[in-house]
């Protein structure tokens, strides 16, 4: 890169630009993003091309890697759409070692400061985006990114399975095979009736976690031994990076939002990949009231369809025979 490229970003786009003044369209993203063969989306529609002006250009000495992308503050968005990226700067020949900072998105997470830093990038190197909106550096260095937005690349599958796996082998705690992973302390798509579901887990033998209480070595091992895994549909359901082939994945959906992320990581890894959607609300404009994005839309597991579902994928059958066996 040269000297006078910049960057700017706010909390849903990014821009790179070029010395004469062009928008360099493939280090550059905003929402929606593109699913891969679909058309419609153009470079000309891009965010930046709607303000009026940039905020104030900062200049920095040095060489400046750019992290920052889309929700990369989100665990997902993080493992997935950024990360992956230090690895083509690896396979460019970049030695990170010798870069003087790296923009990350801003309201940095735990997992970000754990995983660089497992990666040998130190926690002063860091500089965060709300912070640096606009960017002028010595050199900038704006690695590609891996893939269509939250579509997990082979290559960079294996990447994060090589570099991370390795964090929870060892560890001495026994692991459950059977895990519900609770989304209590989420804000929003919240199981409403979480009771009464992890109540019909345990008598299956499932033990409910919540991921934001533990540290990232112990979610790896948490599911490198788990063999059945029901979630809601969230960022926990990245650690099915490190699940082993052969284990299920129960997804629970609302029915206004299914998305693909986790299903491509399962059938990568030879996951058994089950979704499950929730009730629908009677009242349409209640909910689109409630929920004016279905992004965030809350769900109410139907009790029977779990219990069905638990049969498809055998549990309910194997505690029949053991109840039987008592």
């Amino acid at each position: 890169m040269t000297p006078h490229e910049n960057a700017w970003m706010v909390c849903n786009a990014i821009a790179t630009i070029s010395p004469d003044d062009y928008l360099l369209a493939d280090l550059s993203r905003d929402y929606p993003g593109q699913l891969p063969g679909c058309q419609g989306q153009t470079p000309g529609h891009h965010r930046l091309y709607s303000l009026d002006s940039l905020p104030p250009l900062e200049q920095l000495s040095g060489s400046v890697v750019v992290l920052a992308g889309l929700s990369g503050n989100v665990y997902f968005h993080w493992m997935v759409d950024i990360l992956p990226r230090l690895e083509i700067l690896r396979r460019s020949g970049v030695d990170l070692d010798q870069v003087d900072w790296f923009l990350v998105n801003s309201d940095r997470q735990p997992f970000q400061q754990a995983t660089l830093k497992h990666l040998g990038i130190p926690d002063h190197k860091m500089i965060e985006s709300d912070r640096h909106p606009h960017l002028q550096a010595q050199e900038l260095i704006v690695p590609s990114f891996p893939g269509y937005l939250g579509w997990l690349q082979p290559w960079a599958l294996e990447f994060l399975r090589r570099e991370f796996l390795p964090l929870g082998d060892g560890l001495s705690q026994d692991y459950p095979e059977r895990i519900y992973i609770s989304r209590t302390q989420a804000s929003y798509r919240r199981i409403l009736n979480e009771a009464a579901v992890t109540e019909l887990l345990s008598h299956h033998g499932f033990v409910s976690v919540q991921l934001e209480l533990l540290p990232l070595a112990q979610q790896i091992a948490l599911f490198a031994n788990a063999s059945l895994i029901v979630t809601a549909h969230g960022s926990g359901l990245t650690n099915t990076i490190f699940c082993r082939s052969g284990a299920t994945v129960v997804e629970l959906v609302s029915p206004h939002y299914v998305r693909h992320y986790y299903w491509v990581i399962s059938k990568y890894l030879g996951l058994q990949h089950y979704y499950l959607p929730g009730e629908r609300f009677g009242c349409t404009p209640i909910r689109q009231i409630m929920y004016p994005n279905p992004l965030i839309e809350d769900i109410w597991v139907n009790l029977e369809a779990l219990k069905n579902m638990l049969k498809v994928v055998g549990v309910a059958d194997q505690q029949q025979r053991k109840e039987r066996q008592r």
